[in-house]
């Protein structure tokens, strides 16, 4: 599966994107990234995922072949 990250992500990880071996719900995906990065445990508890452009919830079932975006909460003003 790719792993696109975005924003604040992309500055933290310096890397835009990258390719990981995953199936499992997007909860899973979710814990697995703070466990391969966990200082960044509190930005990725609240970021958004998208499947193939699509906005989906934690119980979404991940096959492996998706394009995975990791959107980071935006603030305006």
């Amino acid at each position: 599966m790719k792993l696109l990250y975005f924003s604040i992500l992309r500055e933290r990880l310096k890397k835009d994107q990258e390719e990981i071996d995953f199936s499992g719900s997007v909860r899973e995906l979710r814990l697995e990234l703070v466990r391969r990065y966990p200082d960044l445990k509190d930005l990725l508890e609240r970021i958004k995922f998208a499947v193939n452009e699509e906005y989906v919830s934690d119980d979404y079932q991940l096959k492996g072949n998706e394009r995975v975006a990791l959107i980071p909460p935006v603030s305006g003003g």
